[in-house]
């Protein structure tokens, strides 16, 4: 599932950063102005400013697919989960954006797909796709054939002096819906 390996300087830096902590437990919870449940299939459908939050992680997308495996009696576990549409990724201090993404829950990896940015703080890398661990820690951003991978990265006191002036990029949407306890 890992793609060739991106330079060693860019696989140390940005990307890795967005797979640094171990995925979140608990709830996933998915909002959206659309759904629509196609048990048989063990599919779930939604579409219209989805937002999916799980501990600090987010994915924003157009519409996304949800894919449970099938157990007698009803869905069970959710497996993976693909958006489309602009897609983003969030965590505290990144962004991740793509045309398209795939959330495997069960491997613990997300991967976007097609006009990739990755924002942390000023830093700021480019290509086709991102493939990240988000337990392991590993992260590639590659690109295309005859593409090249970009990253744009601020050193020394133009790091310390840029980061409070480099706000993350915002997110289009309503944004989800507020947690019980005001989060």
């Amino acid at each position: 599932m890992i793609r060739p390996l991106l330079c060693a300087a860019l696989l140390c830096a940005a990307p890795a950063a967005i797979a640094q902590t171990p995925g979140p437990d608990g709830p996933l919870d998915i909002s959206a102005r659309n759904s629509e449940m196609l048990d048989p299939q063990g599919r779930l459908v939604y579409w219209g400013d989805v937002n999916m939050i799980r501990g600090d992680e987010r994915l924003r997308a157009d519409r996304v697919e949800a894919f449970f495996d099938r157990r007698p009696g009803g869905t069970g576990q959710l497996l993976r989960v693909n958006a489309t549409g602009e897609v983003f990724y969030v965590r505290p201090g990144e962004v991740a954006r793509g045309d398209r993404g795939i959330y495997d829950l069960e491997a613990g990896t997300i991967t976007l797909i097609g006009s990739v940015v990755l924002t942390q703080g000023c830093n700021v890398s480019t290509g086709d796709r991102l493939e990240a661990d988000i337990e392991g820690g590993v992260a590639r951003l590659s690109s295309g054939e005859g593409g090249r991978v970009r990253s744009i990265f601020f050193t020394g006191p133009d790091a310390r002096q840029a980061a409070g002036d480099c706000p993350l990029p915002t997110i289009p949407g309503d944004g989800p819906r507020p947690f019980p306890d005001g989060r």
